[in-house]
């Protein structure tokens, strides 16, 4: 009996230190707020109170406190008013929107959080810098940075068929880091076929641009592609706006794809789509999904974690808060399927994602909307829906452009390879080709074994007809152009010639070439090319091959 009595003493002396052992945790928690005016300080305090009645996030006996400040623009101060009024308090973390003027003030709130380990939640600021953990080590937001707009282009392309395009961004973080999210998109595998997008030209530039035109004709002059991506600030925007214009690439033909910075300036030409964050001027929103989130990932934690106090004094170094690093890392796991700004879920940097966009068009001077990209709950992932018909396109015309211009002067080249072309060597100075012949000088190569090529495209005919299909044309390309000829095109569409890249050796034509011997060429292929040069509007200069080789063949899944 005595040992029964003695187990039983222990089972509730055991159960005993458990309950206080899961009672250390604190019973109560102040939430700290540097918001941007008296109604985003009122709405906070407000959901706050609300939480403490929601038992889906609040667990029985613990309470939230609301504690918030008005955000200064001067940046100093706003580090100062944070240890003194935030951090003295035992903020567990803090919740941060922007000033109205100014935009270092949020970074400084970062810092000083930062370095007692103290989450700060962001519902207003995108800079790339954020998403830099070695700097704002507990910083997450509830909204995307700049760069996540790369995501809906990519979509936004594959859904037009634009597969080429001229990428012009400024050389400042965001910029740098939209090329780059781009760049890896881009070349995601769908469907096992390899999707990829072409940069076709890059121009980056110094932010403050007095002109631009050099620059646009310098980079897309010789370029076959008429789609701009374009990521700029508002002032920088109106100098490239206006350039563009004086060059002729703001009307019919073109196509302008462009980050929400640039619409706000003042001359977006007619037709230019562009990206719109949902809700991302909706204050109230952003501040209610990041409690809720951090409600949750306090009561995730509260059931199996030790959590300390937070530190309150920025005068003392004191230790590291263990509390606030696991605190960050349960923040990043949650996920809010039904939040106000949508599904609320972040990457590893902490950076909202499953972010949704409008897709607008300026028509009038106002922005259309034309297509959301938005999380389809039931594929559980992001969707692109686009209305092309409510599409004004640049020209004002209601028809999507090819966005690639083929060129009308090619650069051709051939070998003798008979019956289906056939050369005959002249001396130019006293005989000229007959009217079933044409000319083919044949160039002499330079010292390294390259004939230089420049300006036009070029390409080569071969006698490899390939059905009714192919023409059986086929161009080697020299460089990184592209262009094929095909019995079937018309107007714009592409051209077919398939083409056999020449990889790293380059063949072709050089403007600068001055030795060379003058023959003349006849055959099945030169009777075919004069016949597709009346056909489809082109003119052409031919050669031979400088040694007598047309390379070798690179496949490519959508060449």
């Amino acid at each position: 009996m005595d040992a029964k009595l003695v187990t039983t003493l222990c089972v509730v002396l055991v159960t005993s230190l458990l309950n206080a052992e899961s009672h250390q945790n604190p019973t109560y928690f102040n939430i700290g707020g540097v918001l941007s005016n008296n109604d985003s300080e009122f709405h906070f305090q407000e959901i706050i109170a609300h939480l403490n009645f929601a038992n889906q996030y609040v667990p029985k006996g613990v309470t939230y406190y609301a504690t918030a400040i008005q955000m200064d623009a001067n940046p100093i101060r706003t580090a100062l008013n944070v240890c003194k009024y935030l951090i003295a308090q035992r903020v567990y973390a803090v919740v941060v929107s922007h000033p109205l003027i100014g935009d270092l003030s949020p970074a400084a709130v970062s810092y000083t959080s930062g370095f007692y380990h103290i989450p700060v939640i962001g519902i207003s600021s995108r800079d790339s810098a954020f998403s830099d953990k070695n700097i704002h080590v507990s910083f997450l937001r509830t909204v995307p940075p700049y760069s996540h707009q790369a995501d809906v282009w990519v979509e936004l392309l594959k859904h037009l068929k634009y597969m080429k395009i001229v990428f012009i961004h400024s050389s400042d973080t965001d910029g740098r880091g939209l090329l780059g999210r781009f760049q890896t998109a881009s070349q995601n595998l769908e469907d096992d076929v390899e999707i990829k997008v072409t940069l076709e030209s890059t121009i980056e530039f110094e932010p403050g641009l007095d002109t631009f035109t050099e620059r646009l004709y310098e980079s897309t002059h010789s370029a076959q592609s008429r789609v701009y991506l374009m990521y700029a600030s508002k002032t920088d925007s109106e100098v490239i706006f206006r350039d563009a214009g004086l060059l002729n690439m703001t009307g019919a033909s073109n196509v302008w794809i462009v980050t929400e910075q640039a619409l706000e300036a003042n001359n977006v030409p007619e037709g230019t789509l562009g990206l719109k964050l949902v809700n991302a001027t909706d204050e109230t929103a952003h501040i209610q999904d990041s409690i809720y989130v951090l409600a949750s990932a306090l009561k995730a934690m509260n059931q199996t974690e030790t959590i300390t106090e937070a530190p309150n004094d920025c005068n003392s170094s004191g230790t590291i808060w263990e509390t606030g690093k696991k605190l960050f890392e349960y923040i990043k796991k949650q996920v809010l399927l039904n939040g106000t700004t949508g599904k609320v879920a972040f990457d590893d940097s902490g950076d909202r994602i499953n972010a949704e966009y409008d897709i607008v068009n300026v028509q009038d001077n106002h922005l259309i909307s034309v297509g959301q990209y938005y999380y389809n709950s039931e594929v559980t992932r992001m969707r692109l829906r686009l209305d092309e018909s409510v599409i004004v396109w640049p020209g004002r015309s209601k028809v999507k452009p090819d966005g690639i211009i083929i060129p009308t002067h090619l650069k051709v080249l051939t070998i003798e390879e008979k019956p289906f072309v056939y050369v005959r060597e002249i001396n130019n100075l006293v005989e000229n080709c007959t009217s079933d012949e044409i000319p083919c000088p044949h160039f002499n190569a330079t010292g390294d074994g390259h004939i230089n090529c420049e300006g036009d495209k070029e390409i080569g005919l071969s006698h490899h007809a390939t059905g009714d299909k192919e023409i059986g044309l086929s161009h080697h390309a020299t460089g990184h152009k592209e262009i094929g000829l095909s019995h079937h095109a018309t107007g714009h569409k592409e051209i077919g010639l398939s083409h056999h890249a020449t990889g790293d050796k380059e063949i072709g034509l050089s403007h600068h070439a001055t030795e060379f011997n003058m023959f003349c060429c006849r055959g099945f292929c030169m009777d075919l090319l004069k016949e597709l040069a009346k056909t489809i509007n082109i003119t052409y200069d031919l050669a031979l091959s400088p040694d007598g080789q047309f390379g070798n063949q690179v496949m490519k899944n959508i060449s």
